[in-house]
């Protein structure tokens, strides 16, 4: 198995993973109907749901990288 290979896997299990985290995020009620005449547009995010958006732009950031490199790499 060569470095690109393990680069496709990676952003593979990259991608489960950020999709994962934003379909628990969609829980919520602050979805995209709020955007448009919604209440709470601006609200502060704490706890778990902080994390969550943190982490949701980690690996939307790893993803993005590892796309670039693979691509880069072929």
């Amino acid at each position: 198995m060569g470095f690109v290979e393990f680069l496709m896997i990676a952003t593979m299990i990259v991608a489960l993973t950020l999709i994962g985290v934003i379909l628990i995020q969609g829980q919520t009620d602050t979805g995209l109907g709020n955007v448009f005449g919604g209440t709470d547009i601006y609200r502060t995010r704490r706890g778990m749901e902080k994390t969550l958006f943190n982490v949701t732009f980690l690996l939307a950031g790893i993803f993005f990288l590892l796309a670039l490199v693979t691509v880069a790499l072929e």
